[in-house]
């Protein structure tokens, strides 16, 4: 178990880092709709309404089902939701969202 523990944190920070990328990219492949997403996302943070990823999962720390392999931050219906792709031990893939605002887990069901 105590091996375990370095390894999922080894494993959040590295998808921690790949969010900010993804989210804050300023690069000529971030242009139009996925600059204008990314901006919004990142104002949203920033003004505090929503919480940051690294908040987001020290709150699920446990409770997810499985190892991480994805996450998105969309916003779907004027909501910013987290979307975690969580694989579980047995090998099923599962989708959880979570509201950005909260942390509440808003959805969890199969991918």
């Amino acid at each position: 178990m105590s091996r375990a523990i370095p390894v999922l944190a080894a494993f959040l920070a590295a998808s921690l880092a790949a969010l900010a990328v993804c989210l804050f990219a300023t690069g000529p492949a971030a242009a139009g709709g996925d600059r204008r997403d990314q901006d919004e996302a990142r104002a949203a943070v920033e003004s505090g309404a929503i919480l940051p990823l690294e908040t987001i999962l020290a709150r699920l720390k446990g409770r997810l089902p499985g190892e991480i392999v994805n996450v998105k931050l969309e916003r779907e219906r004027g909501i910013w939701l987290y979307e975690f792709r969580v694989v579980e031990p047995q090998g099923r893939v599962r989708e959880i969202a979570v509201d950005a605002a909260t942390g509440a887990v808003t959805e969890a069901g199969e991918d």
